[in-house]
C-alpha cells in the first residue's frame, strides 16, 4: 500500500509540473530542445507533454516528423502528431514533410510515407508521392507508385 501512495503522490507531482511547464513563455523552445536531445527521458517527457497539451505541435511539426522517422520513436511521435491533427494546417504539413526529404534516399521516402499514412496526413502524403514520382531514382519512383496504389483513394 505504501508503494501505491508513493505512485499516486508522484503522479500528482508530475501533473503539477506539467501545468507549470504549460504556463512557461519559453515552453516551445524548451520542448524543441527536449525533442532534439539525445536523452530518451527528455524526448519521452516532451512527447508525453505534447500529447496532453497538443497546441504547440504545429510549431514543432518538423522536429516531430524527424523524431517519428527514428524506429524507436515512431509510435509515440505519431500518437503526438495525431493528437493535434485538427490543429495542423494541411498545407503546412505538406511543406514540412517535403523539407524532411532533403536527403532524398529511398528509406527516407518509405519511412515518411509510412508516418504520413499512420497520422492520416493525406495532403502531405500526396505531396511526398508527387515528389517521389519525379525522382530520377527508380526505387523512389516505386515508392510513389506503391503508395499511390494503396492509398490513392484517400488523397485530396
Amino acid at each position: 500500500m505504501e508503494e501505491w501512495r508513493a505512485l499516486v503522490a508522484a503522479e500528482q507531482e508530475v501533473a503539477r509540473c506539467r501545468a507549470e511547464v504549460n504556463q512557461l513563455p519559453s515552453r516551445v523552445d524548451l520542448l524543441a530542445k527536449a525533442l532534439s536531445s539525445g536523452s530518451a527521458w527528455d524526448r519521452s517527457a516532451a512527447l508525453d507533454f505534447l500529447h496532453l497539451f497538443p497546441e504547440d505541435v504545429p510549431k514543432l511539426l518538423g522536429l516531430l516528423i524527424d523524431v517519428s522517422m527514428s524506429t524507436g520513436w515512431v509510435l509515440p511521435a505519431c500518437e503526438t502528431i495525431r493528437a493535434a491533427r485538427q490543429e495542423i494546417d494541411q498545407s503546412q504539413f505538406a511543406r514540412v514533410a517535403l523539407e524532411c526529404l532533403s536527403g532524398g534516399e529511398v528509406d527516407d521516402y518509405l519511412r515518411l510515407a509510412d508516418v504520413l499514412v499512420e497520422v492520416e496526413a493525406w495532403e502531405a502524403l500526396g505531396a511526398v508521392i508527387g515528389k517521389a514520382a519525379e525522382s530520377g531514382d527508380p526505387e523512389i519512383r516505386e515508392v510513389s507508385r506503391s503508395f499511390a496504389e494503396s492509398h490513392g483513394g484517400k488523397l485530396p
